[in-house]
């Protein structure tokens, strides 16, 4: 007894809760034809797709047609089949499935088991993003469904806005700074913009940017939408990577501002710890000078060793008691300068001028700037 044969028939009609002008554009894409076809498929008239098929190539064949939404069944031929007229490819119609002129079938070769059956063919399972449910869109102004990538809603043919990644927004990322930093790339999901980042540094990146800018721009809009529209994110290890490289720019600049303002705050820390310091001397000498009457030209004559230690730097008393200190290797932004302290007899005593010295005005408390 020969195995069973089938037709596959579609009935002209569509699934409980689907839309007609979706359906169709899932089925145009899934059969490689014009929308405009598939959607005379769709008129209340059963159109037989395929005829003459075994049980396993009949139910693949239903399987693929019904996830585009539309009614599929699947007609036991008569055996012997009746020899009825031939449709567009060849196959013979059956009574209740008349030839749709409108059809175009390309042609499809046998299932083969194995590697074979899981070949793509027109009518395998659909696989491909734009035929998935979830990539429908809805129009902003009619609430209509249309495919994702379209451009014209198919029920108030206004103009649908851009989904994905849009062109305009990539070009002017890698027109400005961020184009040698590989932003754009990352904009549209290419992870391969790290090499941006790592060459930088150099006028490479900005160049490439720059040609990438007028490309972009000329690019049609459809081979946009066709290689870019689909994109509705990157992936987040991208981001992660940006997120670090940002992050790294951020504390370098912080470090770049902070670590000159702590030196110089250190350094006028230390400046003020030493005149702290030649306090003491100063009273020495004011002491020795009232007890004496006599002004030191040198520690020798104050029986004081020379010379002297602050923790800073080291001093020297020369003619007249002026106190000379020499910054050492503990204030290394400052190591080898001089900061003088000359004394002026006042009615009230010894007045300490602190303006001279080599030591730079930015290191130097406010009363000793000259």
């Amino acid at each position: 007894m020969s195995e069973a044969r089938y037709n596959v028939i579609l009935t002209g009609h569509i699934q409980a809760g689907q839309d007609h002008t979706a359906v169709a554009a899932r089925l145009a894409a899934l059969m490689k034809q014009p929308q405009e076809k598939t959607a005379n498929l769709l008129q209340g008239r059963a159109s037989r797709v395929k005829s003459n098929l075994d049980t396993a190539s009949a139910q693949r064949y239903q399987a693929a047609l019904e996830k585009t939404g539309a009614q599929v069944e699947l007609q036991q031929q008569a055996s012997p089949p009746q020899a009825p007229a031939s449709d567009h490819n060849g196959d013979s119609s059956t009574p209740s499935a008349a030839p749709n002129p409108a059809l175009q079938l390309e042609p499809v070769s046998t299932p083969q088991p194995a590697a074979a059956a899981a070949a793509d063919t027109p009518y395998s399972p659909p696989t491909d993003d734009h035929l998935h449910p979830d990539e429908i869109r809805y129009c902003s102004h009619c609430g209509g469904e249309a495919p994702r990538l379209a451009r014209i809603c198919p029920h108030c043919r206004r103009r649908l806005p851009t989904l994905g990644r849009s062109r305009e927004v990539a070009a002017v990322l890698a027109l400005l700074p961020t184009g040698s930093w590989g932003f754009h790339r990352f904009y549209l999901g290419q992870w391969w913009g790290i090499f941006y980042l790592l060459f930088s540094w150099t006028l490479i990146p900005s160049l490439v940017s720059l040609i990438e800018f007028i490309v972009f721009l000329c690019t049609s809009r459809e081979k946009w939408d066709e290689k870019h529209g689909h994109k509705t994110g990157s992936s987040l290890w991208i981001w992660v990577v940006l997120g670090l490289f940002m992050m790294i720019m951020l504390l370098g600049v912080l470090a770049a501002v902070a670590i000159p303002a702590y030196q110089d705050y250190l350094t006028r820390a230390q400046v003020n710890l030493t005149l702290l310091e030649a306090d003491t001397l100063e009273d020495e000498i004011e002491a020795f000078i009232e007890r004496t009457g006599f002004v030191p030209n040198s520690a020798l004559d104050m029986a004081k060793d020379e010379p002297g230690q602050f923790t800073h730097g080291s001093w020297v008393i020369t003619d007249n008691a002026v106190i000379t200190v020499t910054f050492d290797d503990s204030a290394s932004t400052i190591r080898g300068e001089t900061l003088t302290l000359v004394p002026y007899q006042e009615p009230g005593g010894l007045i300490w001028d602190c303006t001279g010295g080599t030591l730079e005005p930015a290191y130097r408390p406010q009363e000793c700037r000259p």
